[in-house]
């Protein structure tokens, strides 16, 4: 057995004064190394041991998923720990990794799961490995560990609460632990959908304090405000992919994480392909864990919405490599809005496999939605009219003969190969077919009366996407200094057709006291013209360099995006426009951690958009502009305080925009809008049986550079000043297994238009709920309860977009969910 040299100074005493703890990694990563021995007899990996009270200290780990073997050597190096190995006991085995903050024993578990073996400990302070034992009575006393398609990193692993998770997947850069990400992300759980009942994307985004959702529930739609920048739908990721996810609303049945990243990321994700740019949002498949799962929920939404869903898992084959995970749901009936309603069939069926050194995922998604009466944009009156109150949720101005019909299916694959302990390859495919039909009304409010417009019109669309990357990612040193470099090239390809047919009579209305309109007559559309391709390729290029036990580090990347447009006119199949351009797109982010617990970053980030597309109402329609580029500067503080997360962040991003003269009609690019803000995120629980989520944002968005410097100085529109969110929960101590949930959700004024001379007002909304967990014959039952804007408030909800939507009335949601 061979030992590292000894260090030439004498080490502190057990009972000797710590050193601060940035000296302290600087002596650890002097003395740190590690050896496995190879061959017939036994190994060892070694290092300084810092006594009993290491192992019960929190420290951060950063294994990536490989062979076993050289994950032990890294964990004890980074553990600093002395490790006893027989190099038979390692053969063929592979480790999920282990990132985040753990104590020794905790990590240990990750490290070894599945690897039927576990960490002893010495009597010298060090550890030896050992057959894991397989009696029942042994297996019982292991906490659960969740097992994925990728390595057990702080993207899985859920903080405490378990609404959110340690970390993220950061696009480019893989999977950060929360304090290691130098930018504000949240990752929310699907334990977060589950208990509060959320259907959609933005049922679950009500808990983000720098999100505002532009629709309601029930509208068949979702659309997000982050950082007073709209965040299309089109442009959520799945599995870290665009253009897969369903086009107008997202099922979260088959969804693990919902992942939130605040601001331009042009870098990590490559450019969304409608132009999002104040942040992104991921989903998460779920993939099937170590025990096998039978769990069905029974649904009602008020007013006679009823779902009823199955969510089945398995592992099979050697060492459970291979696992299946599939969600079914069945839904139907009447919202408690006036003629509204919606039905829906869905099922996710995701698949994984774990190799020694060869790891593959996938999914299949089905989604068919029909939502009739769906609520929508109003358009306001001119500038300088005045918008009255906001109308009774409950009496729908939408007709009752209006639908949003949209058929999809989506699928991905994702897999890598692990070239060295050191260096992977990685790939990914993803295909979206998008079949969607619509008889709607786009209303225009006339006059400050209640008076309101519409030209009915059926739209159809068909929509077919294809999308991939491939990369490598590896680890090196330079002298003290780590790097994690990583290369990747993407491509998205977007062929999208249409048809419009409009009335021939325009309808009027009342929003006040909604008009029985007849349905019109407007013929089917039998041809589908191609109205657009999409060509989006892009080279990115990114390495974190580290120091001192990674206290220090340094983001730095390129992305040379290529953008290619071209556009038709449906009718005629003519082509209108074709556009090319390229643009290089640089970040560089940094984290110092003078603590464990602490983390200092600043990033400066640029978001990139396609080039804005005159409207068909404009004179010079179809023409589409050179891409956008937003800038981001951002600094920020994160503490762990071990229960509970924080973050303190400040920010500015600069977008160009772009309107439609109401003068020449010209659709032109003037002006920017310039948003300043502040985010306070608060996650955990403060005290046991108490969870916390939530947060409050100020931001300022103001107008400048426009056109004829007009709107100078204004506020920019669908920026509330304030945005605060709190949702609590409460395990009582009177009634084992029951939980009170409070949410409230405040929002400032916010204008309607540049000149701002329109308002609307401010609100908040109230929600409660409570759910009760038990067993029966055995079965573990949970019961659930919300009711949402508890005081049904009336209230407008949102100006995004230059259109006016109305919030939802007060509503109650109730499911039961039972295990077998």
């Amino acid at each position: 057995m061979r030992r590292l040299p000894q260090p030439a100074h004498p080490r502190s005493s057990p009972s000797s004064a710590p050193r601060p703890a940035a000296v302290s990694r600087v002596a650890r990563k002097a003395l740190l190394g590690a050896i496995l021995m190879t061959g017939a007899g036994a190994g060892t990996v070694q290092a300084q041991t810092t006594g009993r009270a290491a192992a019960t200290a929190l420290h951060a780990y950063d294994v990536p998923a490989g062979p076993l073997a050289g994950a032990l050597s890294r964990f004890a190096d980074q553990a600093n720990i002395l490790l006893s190995v027989p190099a038979a006991i390692t053969a063929g085995k592979t480790s999920p990794g282990v990132r985040g903050a753990y104590t020794v024993d905790g990590a240990f578990h990750l490290l070894l799961d599945r690897t039927g073996l576990e960490a002893a400990r010495q009597a010298d302070g060090g550890y030896s490995l050992r057959p894991a034992p397989t009696s029942s009575s042994a297996a019982a006393t292991l906490p659960a560990v969740l097992v994925t398609a990728s390595a057990a990193t702080a993207a899985d692993e859920p903080y405490p609460g378990g609404e959110v998770t340690r970390g993220s997947r950061l696009g480019l850069l893989g999977d950060r632990d929360f304090l290691d990400t130098p930018f504000s992300v949240t990752s929310y759980t699907s334990k977060l959908i589950e208990d509060q009942q959320a259907q959609n994307i933005g049922d679950i985004l009500l808990n983000d304090p720098s999100v505002r959702n532009t629709y309601s529930r029930g509208a068949g739609r979702d659309e997000f405000n982050v950082r007073g920048f709209t965040l299309f739908n089109y442009d959520v990721a799945y599995n870290g992919l665009y253009g897969i996810s369903p086009r107008n609303a997202t099922s979260l049945i088959g969804i693990e994480r919902v992942e939130v990243l605040r601001g331009p990321n042009a870098l990590l994700n490559g450019m969304a392909p409608y132009g999002s740019v104040g942040g992104s949002l991921n989903l998460v498949p779920k993939r099937a864990g170590a025990d096998p799962l039978n769990r069905v929920t029974l649904s009602y939404i008020e007013n006679s919405q009823f779902g009823l869903q199955a969510d089945i898992a398995r592992r099979f084959g050697e060492d459970q490599r291979t696992g299946v995970r599939l969600n079914v749901l069945r839904s139907g009936g009447d919202m408690n809005i006036s003629g509204a309603g919606e039905d829906m069939g869905a099922f996710s069926l995701g698949l994984d496999y774990r190799g020694n050194r060869f790891r593959i995922e996938g999914d299949i998604n089905y989604q068919n939605r029909v939502t009739d009466a769906r609520s929508g944009l109003l358009f306001p009156p001119p500038s300088g009219e005045e918008i009255g109150h906001a109308p009774d949720p409950k009496r729908n101005f939408f007709p009752d003969w209006t639908y949003w019909k949209a058929k999809e299916w989506t699928g991905d694959v994702r897999a890598e190969y692990d070239l060295s302990d050191d260096w992977t390859v990685y790939g990914a495919l993803g295909a979206r077919q998008h079949d969607f039909e619509s008889l709607q009304t786009t209303w225009l409010m006339l006059d400050s009366a209640g008076t309101i417009g519409s030209v009915p019109a059926r739209l159809n669309e068909r929509l077919w996407s294809k999308t991939g990357e491939v990369g490598i990612r590896g680890r090196f040193d330079t002298g003290p200094i780590k790097h994690e470099p990583v290369l990747s090239a993407s491509f998205l390809d977007i062929d999208y057709s249409s048809a419009r047919v409009r009335s021939s009579t325009t309808v009027f209305s009342d929003l006040y006291d909604p008009a029985d309109l007849a349905k019109p007559s407007i013929a089917m559309p039998n041809n589908l013209g191609k109205t657009s391709e999409t060509r989006l390729y892009s080279v990115a290029l990114a390495d974190t360099l580290s120091a001192m036990d990674g206290a220090v580090q340094l983001t730095v990347g390129l992305r040379q995006q290529r953008v290619q447009s071209v556009n038709y006119n449906p009718a005629t199949g003519e082509r209108i426009s074709d556009y090319g351009k390229s643009a290089l797109t640089p970040a560089i982010a940094l984290t110092v951690k003078p603590t464990q617990q602490l983390a200092l970053y600043g990033n400066y980030i640029e978001g990139l958009s396609q080039g804005g597309t005159a409207p068909a109402e404009a004179v010079n329609a179809g023409e589409t502009f050179k891409p956008d580029v937003s800038k981001q500067y951002e600094v920020g503080v994160k503490y762990d305080f071990g229960t509970v997360a924080t973050t303190l962040s400040a920010f500015q991003i600069e977008q160009p925009n772009a309107y439609l003269d109401p003068v020449t009609l010209r659709y032109q690019a003037a002006g920017r809008q310039r948003n300043r803000g502040v985010e306070f995120l608060v996650q955990g629980e403060p005290m046991r049986h108490v969870r916390l989520l939530g947060g409050v944002a100020y931001t300022a968005g103001v107008l400048t550079k426009t056109e004829g410097g007009v709107n100078d100085g204004h506020t920019a529109p669908a920026v509330p000043r304030w945005q605060f969110n709190a949702s609590a929960e409460w395990d009582t101590p009177f009634a084992q297994g029951l939980t009170l949930m409070a949410r409230v959700l405040r929002t400032s004024t916010q204008y309607v238009d540049a000149a701002n001379t329109q308002q609307l007002p401010s609100w908040t909304r109230f929600d409660v709920g409570a759910r009760y967990a038990m067993n029966i014959n055995r079965t573990p039952v949970t019961l659930r309860a919300t009711v949402e804007n508890v005081f049904n408030k009336h209230y407008w909800q949102s100006a995004a977009r230059e259109g006016l939507t109305v919030a939802a009335p007060r509503t109650l949601l109730l499911s039961v969910t039972a295990e077998f």
